[in-house]
């Protein structure tokens, strides 16, 4: 049993090493984008269009400062305290809705009996409006 396992795993060593070998031949091509003549013309281009590294700045100079930083976020927060809330309409009452309701459903009861294939549309018994 030992031996069998021994040579089971000699073996797979050596597939291994001849697969890896025939890997380690195949070359493949190199292809060159910018050569090809449909990006000629872009790679040409190249060198005009990005900033070298060597021309930029060793720190940033668009950033806002400190005080500036703070003025913004002052104005920002008297927007929040000044800010109007507009009064929103109290929702409907239970005996409103079951009201809406019920006359929606007429409304559908009415467009439906002209219908032959569904026929008019029954109501829902647990329907509960919500708020």
């Amino acid at each position: 049993m030992l031996n069998r396992v021994l040579t089971h795993r000699i073996g797979i060593c050596i597939v291994t090493s001849l697969l890896l070998t025939g890997c380690q031949t195949v070359k493949m091509p190199k292809i060159d984008i910018m050569k090809s003549p449909e990006f000629s013309e872009d790679a040409e281009n190249i060198a005009k269009d990005y900033p070298r590294v060597k021309d930029a700045p060793l720190a940033p100079t668009d950033i806002r400062s400190d005080a500036q930083w703070d003025k913004d976020a002052r104005a920002l927060q008297k927007l929040g305290e000044t800010s109007v809330r507009k009064d929103v309409e109290p929702g409907l009452t239970e005996a409103e809705a079951e009201e809406e309701f019920e006359s929606l459903k007429a409304k559908a009861q009415a467009y439906k009996k002209d219908d032959p294939a569904t026929g008019p549309v029954e109501g829902f018994p647990d329907y509960k409006p919500r708020r």
